[in-house]
């Protein structure tokens, strides 16, 4: 009977040890599977438009025509640095990376039609009207140290990795929108009599809300194809400049914003500035609001293009006017 109950206690012991065999086996393999990525981004190069501010960067990896990972590349401002929060498997492969700037939470984010040599992004909820410039990553180029900033070239996706050793890549970004510039001046001879302060500068479309994009990308292109398509229909307003700037005869830049560069945004687009106006004792005549459309000025909008607008405040015959003629002056656009 003793020697009955050792063999079962053996059995048994044999039983656990397997099983806590497995459980080391199955955590491993799970650890292997999500370990971080020793992957880092070292450069960053952006089409010209004039902005210099980077963000945070949403990026999708993918393999033999497969997504594998969803991740992105955290940036610090004090550090100016990129971290990586990304898992990959432990190994080798070929990866392909697909991303777009700033990975902003109020979008809907995914990767669509995945090949072996393309793959779409789609962005949904995004606002035609910003103040943020959203770029998608055109190109990727693997570097062998991190001092190493030379210029990914657009239209090549793809590095080698490995899991054993320090990855370094740099990236090229794409706009999105297109860059609104506004400068604005009064004319000498309407500055003789009155001063100009603006107070508020709106962009605004009356009837689209946000809009879905759909970027294909492609070998050798970087972006093939875009799509903008209008997804709500209410009121937009997007504030792009809210301090208050006193104007000289001189151009001077007010402020910035972005916009969609199709012709179903321009030709609804409005500029609303608010404006106050002073005689040259420093009183307060009139608090003034004039709303300009912008179809004509922004004719032939193309992406990534940086359109600037000079915004001339002068009323019409001033010297025939009558004195409160004086406080209702127009803005032209040049």
């Amino acid at each position: 009977m003793k020697k009955g109950i050792s063999h079962i206690l053996v059995i048994m012991a044999l039983l656990f040890a397997a099983g806590c065999s497995k459980d080391a086996a199955d955590n491993t393999e799970s650890a292997q599977e999500s370990q971080p990525a020793s992957l880092k981004v070292v450069g960053l190069t952006r089409a010209t438009s004039g902005n210099t501010d980077w963000d945070d960067i949403h990026i999708y990896l993918t393999s033999s025509g497969t997504q594998v990972a969803e991740g992105k590349f955290g940036y610090a401002s004090d550090t100016k640095e990129w971290s990586t929060h990304l898992k990959l498997k432990s190994g080798a492969g070929t990866f392909r990376l697909y991303g777009f700037m700033p990975d902003d939470p109020s979008l809907t984010a995914s990767l669509q039609n995945v090949t072996p040599v393309d793959a779409q992004i789609k962005l949904e909820n995004v606002n035609p009207l910003t103040t943020k410039d959203y770029c998608v990553v055109t190109g990727v180029r693997q570097v062998e140290t991190a001092l190493d900033h030379t210029s990914a070239t657009r239209g090549m996706f793809s590095f080698d990795y490995d899991s054993y050793r320090q990855n370094y890549i740099n990236l090229f970004l794409d706009h999105l929108m297109s860059r609104l510039v506004f400068n604005m001046k009064i004319s000498p001879t309407y500055d003789a009599v009155r001063t100009i302060k603006v107070k508020k500068m709106t962009l605004k479309l009356a009837d689209i809300s946000s809009m879905s994009v759909t970027v294909t990308f492609s070998d050798n292109h970087g972006i093939s194809a875009i799509s903008y398509i209008p997804t709500g229909a209410a009121a937009n307003s997007c504030i792009i400049e809210n301090e208050e700037k006193t104007l000289t005869t001189s151009p001077a830049a007010i402020c910035t914003g972005y916009m969609v560069p199709d012709n179903v945004f321009i030709n609804k687009l409005e500029l609303e500035t608010e404006f106050e106006v002073y005689n040259k004792k420093g009183d307060k005549i009139d608090e003034r609001t004039a709303v300009n459309k912008l179809t004509e000025p922004l004719a032939e909008l193309q992406r990534g293009e940086e359109r600037t607008l000079l915004l001339t405040i002068d009323p019409s015959y001033l010297y025939v006017l009558s004195d409160p003629d004086l406080d209702n002056p127009t803005i032209r656009i040049n």
